[in-house]
């Protein structure tokens, strides 16, 4: 499990790099509209962090094997741990780095209310919840169980293709058991 963590503090850095970048690019703040395929980054990042992840984890067993619920197992544990460390930051980030994030973000969904024709009494109850949505510490809780959930959908696909059963010629793990003499 020693490579799932280490993949998993791996996967957790490259976010809080990706969220950076997007700061730093304007994808969070004046330019939000234009950031949002910004976020498949991170999902590419997640599919081939794990992909490493889960093999090296394949890789550690005596006979390079790995069944499909220990591929999963792995996965799980990456992403959790990702996504355990990144709430963190994202709670950090949202507070004192980006704390505007929310305004800039109903900004940019006001307009988009209002091309649907959203009456303005819709669109100020709609701000009241994105705006508690919005919140540091809602979106830290949100990010870690996205994170979860996103991963562990990941570790079932890429645990199918990672998997390997154990060689026919190598040893057993445990000897058969001998008869009492």
């Amino acid at each position: 499990m020693k490579s799932a963590l280490f993949y998993g503090l791996v996967l957790a850095l490259a976010n809080i790099v990706l969220a950076l970048v997007s700061f730093f690019l304007g994808f969070q703040t004046d330019n939000i509209a234009g950031g949002q395929w910004f976020s498949l980054l991170s999902l590419v990042a997640a599919v081939g962090i794990m992909w490493f992840g889960i093999r090296a984890t394949r890789e550690e067993s005596k006979d390079r094997s790995l069944s499909y619920g220990r591929g999963v197992l792995a996965g799980t544990v990456i992403s959790a741990f990702s996504g355990a460390i990144y709430s963190v930051y994202s709670l950090i980030h949202f507070q004192f780095i980006n704390p505007n994030f929310a305004d800039y973000y109903l900004d940019f969904m006001r307009g988009k209310w209002a091309a649907k024709g959203m009456r303005e009494a819709q669109m100020a109850a709609m701000e009241k919840v994105t705006r508690f949505m919005m919140s540091p510490g809602i979106m830290s809780i949100v990010t870690f169980i996205y994170a979860l959930v996103i991963g562990v959908v990941l570790a079932l696909i890429l645990a199918a293709f990672l998997r390997r059963a154990p060689a026919k010629d190598s040893p057993p793990i445990m000897p058969p058991p001998q008869p009492a003499a």
